[in-house]
């Protein structure tokens, strides 16, 4: 025993595998009559996994358990051990990394669920449930809370989740945010099933690596708990949501992600979700993309608290992408217009002025105004470096002289109070 313990954990299955075999031959030997090996040897010429009833008749006992000798109790228990160790052995055939795989995927399978979404329809005269689609989600914490994507459950008249041992109970929809494509779930179990609800490990995605191996767990083309591996194929991409929104930060993986896997957690070697599985290229072949985890965790957190998403915002719409270059031959984007009682209007930013930089990061598209925003909450304080003409009116006329000065103001950002085509 003491020298098991100084083991790995595969070097002492080992062990207690060969001591049950060596414990199993001794009995077999002591107290089996004569031939008998001979004779499981010939029901057994193939590799098998037999069971007792397997054995010919003359070899089956004759008397009730309760009737039965102890030397053919023990031989029984001989036999039963002899033809139990070679599935053992079987699993120890694994490798080291495929030990890894199939630990993880019993591991946290359990927090993965099914998610249908069904809509009401009429049909004959009759209002009839019927399937819309259907995702995945994950455990997110003991209280019954479940994530999933928002396109998964959206336009739903009710959405059911089931779990892994088939219990299957329709969610309340505590918020959705399309613009990030996060939802979250709300199920209430009985206290006999309060057993079901495994909370998954939560890990981090700011500090990814491309290369290192993921897990996608979930219901591809509705195949029940399905796990496919691959590597973190990029980082810090760039997604459109279903809301029109860009969502930052987007890990790749050429992990298998197929319709059904939207909502299903992508997870690092150690089981912990460091992504949710949202989307792939139609068309392409190993090109996934997941939410970062991080997103997700800001995202939830929001909803949880305040049952939506809250948002900072400049409060400004800006010209199309590329439009400042041609129009002063600088790089930035130019103010269109500004909502009424905006942040930037406050802090004086007007229409026609080039965004350059805010908080030090360039700004040359919309995308890199939303990358900065989405690290902000409400009521922080950014500082905006913009170019103001002199002659905003002349913007784009083709003998026009404008002079453009530098010129740096502190916002205050504001909660955004609808959503859209703005910053």
């Amino acid at each position: 025993p003491s020298l098991c313990v100084k083991m790995g954990a595969s070097q002492r299955r080992h062990c207690r595998s060969l001591t049950s075999l060596l414990v199993g031959l001794l009995l077999l030997f002591c107290f089996c009559p004569r031939g008998f090996v001979a004779e499981w040897h010939k029901v057994n010429k193939a590799p098998v996994r037999q069971n007792l009833r397997s054995l010919p008749e003359k070899l089956q006992p004759e008397l009730s358990p309760a009737e039965r000798p102890l030397w053919q109790s023990l031989r029984a228990a001989a036999c039963a051990l002899m033809l139990a160790v070679q599935p053992v052995q079987a699993f120890e055939d694994l490798n080291p990394a495929e030990s890894l795989s199939v630990e993880l995927f019993q591991k946290n399978t359990p927090g993965v669920v099914f998610i249908t979404n069904e809509v009401f329809k009429l049909s004959q005269s009759e209002l009839q449930a019927v399937p819309k689609g259907t995702g995945s989600g994950w455990v997110y914490d003991d209280e019954g809370h479940i994530v999933t994507n928002y396109h998964v459950i959206e336009q739903s008249s009710f959405v059911t989740v089931k779990f892994i041992e088939g219990t299957e109970v329709v969610a309340k929809v505590v918020g959705a945010d399309p613009y990030s494509d996060v939802a979250v779930l709300k199920v209430d179990l009985p206290a006999n099933r309060q057993s079901l609800l495994r909370p998954m490990a939560k890990g981090m995605s700011a500090n990814l690596r491309v290369g290192q191996e993921v897990f996608a767990i979930g219901n591809p083309f509705g195949l029940d708990h399905t796990l496919t591996k691959g590597i973190v194929s990029g980082v810090g991409r760039t997604i459109q949501s279903v809301g029109g929104r860009p969502i930052q930060g987007a890990i790749q993986t050429d992990a298998s992600i197929n319709p059904g896997n939207s909502g299903g957690p992508l997870l690092n070697s150690k089981g912990q979700v460091i992504g949710m599985n949202t989307a792939v290229i139609a068309g392409a072949t190993g090109t996934g993309f997941a939410i970062p985890e991080d997103t997700v965790s800001a995202r939830v957190g929001s909803i949880l608290k305040f049952g939506y998403v809250k948002r900072a915002g400049l409060g400004l719409y800006l010209g199309q992408d590329g439009l400042a270059q041609r129009l002063s031959g600088r790089p930035g984007g130019v103010v269109a217009g500004l909502q009424i009682n905006s942040a930037a209007g406050k802090a004086g930013v007007k229409p026609g002025d080039i965004l350059q930089e805010i908080d030090g990061r360039r700004i040359t598209t919309v995308n890199d105004i939303y990358a900065v925003l989405d690290e902000h909450q409400p009521g922080d304080m950014v500082k905006v470096r913009l170019l103001r003409p002199d002659k905003p009116e002349e913007l784009g006329l083709p003998e026009s002289k404008i002079t453009f000065t530098p010129t740096s103001l502190d916002v205050m950002l504001l909660e955004v109070q609808e959503q859209g085509q703005r910053s």
